[in-house]
């Protein structure tokens, strides 16, 4: 079981998916990430393998004024819809502030990143594919660089399975900040 960390939700378990498709983010990694940016009132956030939002549900919680979900794995996109739904009646969130979908994270980006956020200015993108996936990441970040993506990208990896560190924060324009835990790391960072 997966609970939100901090904001207005703090302790809400979140549903997971039942198949191991999906592999969320540690909480000690989500705890240094959200440690160094709790407020996010002002910014958007996107997670484009949402997995069962855990990520975007604690933006949500933490002020994020819209939230897009998306996963290619059907289990998954069940899982988000079941979330959504509870955390909207929980508390009280506009159902709008929420967007999830199903679809493959390419694709996501060529479709719906200019035509849900035409500003992308404050907005903050998650990547976290599946770690043996290298060429996804290169592929995801080279997509984004050609759309003139502005805002923020934290992107997650694994020393053991994932593309290498100096690999990843060369693909930055500017790295914010490193946070590592483990095997596990997540650069932030501006593409441009």
């Amino acid at each position: 079981m997966i609970k939100i960390l901090g904001g207005v939700a703090r302790g809400f378990p979140l549903a997971t998916p039942k198949s191991d498709s999906t592999r969320p983010t540690s909480v000690l990694v989500k705890r240094k990430l959200f440690d160094w940016r709790q407020n996010l009132e002002g910014y958007a956030f996107i997670d484009l393998c949402a997995g069962s939002g855990g990520m975007g549900f604690e933006a949500l919680s933490r002020g994020a004024g819209k939230v897009a979900l998306n996963d290619s794995h059907r289990g998954a996109f069940l899982t988000l819809k079941q979330n959504q739904d509870q955390m909207i009646k929980a508390f009280k969130f506009d159902p709008a502030s929420v967007v999830i979908s199903q679809s493959d994270a390419k694709n996501w980006i060529l479709k719906e990143l200019k035509y849900q956020f035409p500003d992308s200015q404050d907005v903050i993108l998650y990547l976290d594919p599946p770690y043996e996936q290298h060429q996804l990441y290169f592929d995801l970040v080279k997509q984004l660089l050609e759309l003139g993506f502005e805002g923020e990208v934290w992107l997650e990896s694994d020393r053991l399975k994932g593309p290498k560190l100096t690999d990843v924060t060369g693909l930055f324009h500017s790295v914010i900040k490193v946070i590592e835990q483990g095997d596990h790391f997540v650069v932030v960072g501006k593409l441009r």
